[in-house]
């Protein structure tokens, strides 16, 4: 009856778990309890059955490849938040962006060409400009506001992961001790598996048990985070910029299971990974290319513009505050205040005291189809377009990532309920077996009691 009322219990607790995350339905394993000899014979007589223990119905295996796909997953979600934020950065579909606003740039100065002397045009020159200076800001501002979001997540991460990481090994010490007591901790078993999954989700980390069966999980390229009973924490500093990409001020992940500390680059895959990633190399490509152009275009037109000369015959004055370097060029980048004061300095002539000559400013309406980008290889439309065609093929390839990790995780979710699921219909088919066996042992004492019963009154 005890065994029986055991199992009876268990299968309820599967049914009660059918629809909960992580559970593995368990199964009672019984045993013959230890016979003894008849009385009055030689013969030995079974005492009937005794739970020998609760078994988790568990794929230690399978558990494992849904954690990596876990990661991956995680890594491709992660990337798709940023890159769809940096696609609408660069999405011309709704306004003026910067590959228009550089065409009116050029196509403003083509009608001061034609009519030199129009102050009005001179106007709108300068206004073009403006804005195309402006827009640069932007673009440039923006992606550092991305920047700024992607250390807002990893600092919010570090905390979450120091919690798992205290959660796991709050788990190692309560699943030993109740195992050496002899009992089955199936129940905190899932939930150190759901743990370490989303443990696992964070970063590339490698789990396995030791001999007493507590999990060890080890940052790969960096140290253990989890050891039995103990565990490293994580955490962010603002530090300077790095060679690879990192820039001034950003933040670096520190962690006291490295004796280098600081292992910001050494983080592969997952969410971590993923926003490393995304920040030091795919944003950093991005402005660098931003820079590149800024720099570029206000160099080629200074060089025509300071050949020529204004309205008022002077020679030498720059159309852009010249930047310093080509770092932060789409930041800096600035009209001359001769320019903005004024827009009768700016130049179209070739020769002092000739008000029709309009060769400076074909020569600068000439430059946006010049090659001047990538060592003389593309013009600057080329060079824009091909920063938001990256962007854009970046971001798609990673949708694609997605879908195939879904598909993945999908397929192994289904092998998963194959082994560790809980079906209801097996489950109340094993109740009423159980059942029958319950009453029919309860019977079985029925009859020895009454049988007790003839015995005794026998004497009477």
């Amino acid at each position: 009856m005890v065994a029986n009322k055991a199992a009876i219990a268990t299968t309820g607790h599967n049914i009660a778990n059918a629809n909960t995350e992580g559970f593995s339905r368990q199964r009672i394993q019984t045993e013959p309890n230890t016979p003894r000899p008849s009385m009055g014979s030689h013969n030995i007589v079974g005492t009937g059955a005794v739970v020998s223990r609760v078994e988790r119905i568990n794929d230690e295996y399978l558990e494992k490849q849904i954690r990596n796909a876990t990661r991956d997953l995680s890594h491709f979600e992660e990337k798709d938040i940023i890159l769809r934020q940096t696609e609408d950065i660069f999405n011309e579909m709704n306004g003026d962006g910067l590959n228009r606003l550089v065409s009116r740039f050029f196509n403003e100065f083509r009608k001061l060409s034609n009519e030199p002397d129009n102050e009005a045009i001179r106007q709108s020159v300068r206004e073009a400009s403006q804005s195309m200076v402006n827009d640069f800001h932007r673009i440039r501002k923006e992606v550092d506001e991305v920047r700024r979001h992607i250390d807002a997540r990893l600092e919010g991460y570090t905390s979450e992961i120091n919690q798992q990481a205290e959660e796991l090994r709050n788990l190692n010490i309560e699943i030993n001790k109740m195992e050496l007591s002899g009992a089955s901790a199936n129940d905190l078993q899932d939930k150190r598996d759901k743990v370490m999954k989303k443990l696992g989700s964070y970063m590339t980390i490698d789990m396995h048990k030791d001999k007493n069966g507590q999990v060890i999980a080890d940052i790969r390229g960096v140290g253990p985070l989890v050891v039995g009973p103990e565990h490293e924490k994580f955490s962010v500093m603002r530090s300077p910029a790095d060679d690879q990409g990192k820039i001034e001020n950003a933040l670096d992940l520190k962690t006291s299971a490295s004796a280098q500390s600081v292992v910001t680059h050494q983080i592969k895959g997952g969410k971590l990974g993923a926003l490393v990633e995304v920040r030091d190399q795919t944003l950093s490509a991005i402005l660098s290319r931003l820079d590149d152009l800024a720099f570029s275009l206000s160099e080629s037109v200074n060089q025509v513009h300071t050949q020529g000369y204004s309205r008022t015959g002077a020679k030498g004055i720059a159309y852009f505050e010249k930047p310093l370097t080509k770092d932060r060029a789409a930041e800096f980048i600035e009209l001359s205040d001769a320019v903005k004061s004024n827009v009768n300095n700016i130049a179209t002539a070739a020769i002092p005291d000739a008000p029709g000559d309009n060769r400076v400013a074909l020569a600068i309406s000439a430059i946006q189809n010049a090659q001047i980008m990538n060592e003389g290889h593309a013009t600057m439309d080329d060079w824009y377009n091909s920063i938001v065609s990256d962007v854009g093929v970046t971001s798609s390839k990673n949708r694609n990532g997605i879908h195939q990790q879904q598909d993945m995780m999908t397929q192994l979710s289904k092998m998963r309920d194959q082994v560790s699921g809980v079906s209801i219909d097996e489950e109340t088919a094993n109740l009423m077996q159980f059942q029958h066996a319950f009453d029919a042992s309860a019977k079985v004492i029925q009859i020895a009691d009454e049988c007790l019963k003839t015995v005794l009154e026998l004497r009477r």
